[in-house]
């Protein structure tokens, strides 16, 4: 091989020169990255946005996209032994020691996520060149980014692949934090089953409940979404990889084609994996990643709608609801001496808001994909990783912060049981409807008369 000789000392050059298609582009020296990132970098500046770098779910999930690739190459013969065996050997580097600052193109960039896909293929490329092959970083020799790394793959299949693999990490931490939501309403209900309370509809007194009650049907809906959840991420394993650009059969070698799912199914370890039975529509819609964000919309409602009850319940201490105490973790006011907010619960509600802002973002992409690539990758796996942390978080403050100390205030709760809407309620199921309206009319709704007829 051809040893490249400087006369000036690699530690003075602040930057090399990597040519592409659109010509000359300065890079870092001593970035593991090339050209194509380099640009995004200067199309798309941060300015305060997020990096690829903050999704290292996605990263992982695109250098399992190319450790099969690499591995299906070899047993096909269509990469060299040793240069797959480079490849695979610098992806489980990365994988053991992500250096996150070497992913620093814009989370969203045009061009369908070939940004995201390039920035891992040079990394890559630069990483086997230089550890196993001697060369300068940017020389691309004799591993090339396009040739070597994306061989057999392209961005439309390796990212959408990539982004099944995320999301399907990452509810794995989001599952655990609701089930252990649901175990602690369980063990709130079973504590507190003897303590009975006023229900309400549209904000009126109706008939008494135990908290038991009013939790099993929290645990309920929390339940029923997390099943469906789940039903949801199981369509994930429905995956387009060998579907290259749009679905078109031979765009990757029939071979590679053939080989790459046993591949997928022993790298991730999971034999769910298979191809999506239609590879155009694969590449034309992305609704199994919009289902799990639709699911994630109206689960978020629902649990927004349970911190709202929190808050009315704890309301007070001495003019609202006061039918809860909730654990109180922080000073609520900067001018009212003693006063204590129901903010685990509206941490709760403001991530439910953003979790909702963020899935709209993602179904309108199904709006916008034109003919036969959806283009808007990028929006969909970054607003669902967010949305799945932003809930995950919230979800994990609410049970160990607010629903794991609370506590049902016994006196209001006795005395609103005995107001006068429980008690006609004991009237009409003693006497009879309209007994009970009768006798609230003669009494003019005076709660110790109608008392005298329960006797």
């Amino acid at each position: 091989m051809t040893e490249v000789v400087t006369s000036i000392p690699a530690e003075t050059i602040r930057e090399r020169t990597e040519i592409d298609l659109i010509g000359p582009v300065l890079v870092p020296s001593n970035a593991l990255y090339g050209g194509q990132t380099q640009r995004a970098l200067n199309l798309y500046p941060l300015n305060g946005e997020k990096p690829l770098s903050d999704y290292p779910q996605l990263i992982r999930g695109i250098l399992a996209v190319k450790k099969i690739a690499a591995l299906t190459n070899r047993q096909t013969d269509e990469l060299p032994s040793e240069v797959a065996n480079a490849i695979i050997a610098s992806i489980e580097s990365l994988e053991a020691n992500l250096p996150l600052d070497q992913f620093p193109v814009h989370a969203c960039h045009g061009g369908g996520g070939i940004s995201t896909n390039m920035n891992v293929n040079e990394v890559l490329a630069n990483l086997v060149n230089r550890d196993f092959f001697q060369q300068p970083l940017g020389s691309y020799r004799p591993v090339h980014p396009n040739d070597d790394i994306n061989l057999n793959n392209s961005t439309s299949d390796a990212l959408t692949t990539a982004c099944h693999f995320a999301i399907i990490e990452q509810w794995q931490g989001l599952q655990v934090a609701i089930k252990d939501l649901s175990a602690e309403f369980l063990l709130q209900a079973e504590q507190w089953q003897h303590v009975q309370k006023i229900s309400r509809t549209c904000l009126q007194d109706a008939v008494e409940i135990s908290f038991a009650d009013l939790f099993s049907g929290y645990i309920s809906l929390i339940e029923r979404n997390q099943k469906r959840l789940d039903q949801d991420v199981e369509a994930l394993y429905r995956i387009n990889l060998g579907g290259n650009i749009i679905g078109r059969k031979g765009d990757c070698s029939e071979a590679f084609f053939a080989q790459v799912m046993p591949m997928v199914q022993q790298v991730m370890g999971n034999e769910k994996y298979e191809h999506n039975p239609n590879l155009f529509d694969a590449s034309q819609n992305h609704d199994d990643l919009i289902a799990v964000a639709n699911r994630l919309d109206l689960f978020a409602r629902g649990l927004l709608k349970i911190a709202k009850d929190f808050r009315l319940m704890s309301s007070g201490p001495a003019t609202g609801f006061g039918e809860l105490h909730l654990p109180a973790v922080q000073p609520g006011s900067s001018a009212m001496p003693g006063k204590v907010n129901p903010t685990i619960p509206e941490y709760l509600v403001q991530c439910c808001m953003q979790v909702c802002g963020r899935c709209y973002s993602v179904q309108m992409t199904q709006d916008h994909g034109e003919l036969d690539l959806n283009v808007w990758q990028a929006v969909v796996i970054h607003n669902l990783l967010d949305a799945m942390s932003c809930l995950e978080n919230g979800i994990r403050a609410f049970t160990e912060y607010c629903v794991s100390g609370l506590r049902p205030n016994l006196e209001r709760n006795q005395e609103n049981i005995n107001t006068l809407i429980p008690v006609l309620i004991r009237l009409k199921q003693k006497k009879g409807y309209s007994f009970a309206s009768r006798i609230y009319k003669e009494t003019g709704g005076d709660l110790e008369q109608i008392l005298a007829y329960l006797d």
